[in-house]
């Protein structure tokens, strides 16, 4: 019989070989000291969470065969604009995809914003991140101030979980 839905079979391979690195999976309480991880970026450099200590650093995690994330990726675009004006930084972690197979998406689809690459899953394992996508808040103290799951993510939502004072200066108010 032939495969009529390639791109699902793909979809379930990739499920398939994360959801064991995820099961044991536990998201660190809020107020929580984040753990720390090292992710290359699309340019091969290697970034830290560590090393963007004093800043609000939002850890967005998602996969190009997320129709959910790929959704969010225009609010995430300009939120990084927002945020970086204000001192802060949205990461965009890829899961479990191949380095080539991301570029392409970002490049087609004019993404500027950071984009690391979590091939093996232990950065969202560490978040405790069971489900795409998944949006993670930490504070300029290194802490977890949030995290919001599964789709779900909006620019009221997003907002809430920035704590005032993120970059050194106040939240926007409307």
């Amino acid at each position: 019989m032939r495969d009529r839905n390639p791109w699902m079979r793909g979809v379930a391979w990739c499920l398939a070989g994360l959801l064991p690195l995820l099961a044991g999976a536990a998201p660190p309480a809020p107020g929580s000291k984040a753990p720390d991880f090292q992710l290359k970026d699309l340019q091969g450099n290697m970034v830290s969470l560590s090393a963007l200590h004093g800043k609000t650093v939002v850890l967005h995690f998602w996969a190009t065969w997320c129709p959910h994330c790929l959704a969010e990726m225009p609010l995430l675009e300009n939120a990084d604009r927002e945020l970086a004006a204000r001192g802060a930084q949205v990461l965009a972690i890829n899961l479990g995809e191949p380095r080539r197979k991301v570029e392409r998406y970002a490049r087609e689809h004019g993404l500027k914003l950071a984009i690391l690459l979590d091939t093996r899953g232990k950065a969202a394992q560490a978040f405790g991140v069971v489900g795409l996508p998944a949006t993670v808040v930490v504070d300029r103290e290194g802490r977890l101030a949030g995290q919001i799951d599964m789709g779900s993510l909006n620019l009221d939502a997003l907002e809430k979980l920035i704590p005032a004072g993120a970059g050194g200066e106040k939240k926007r108010e409307d």
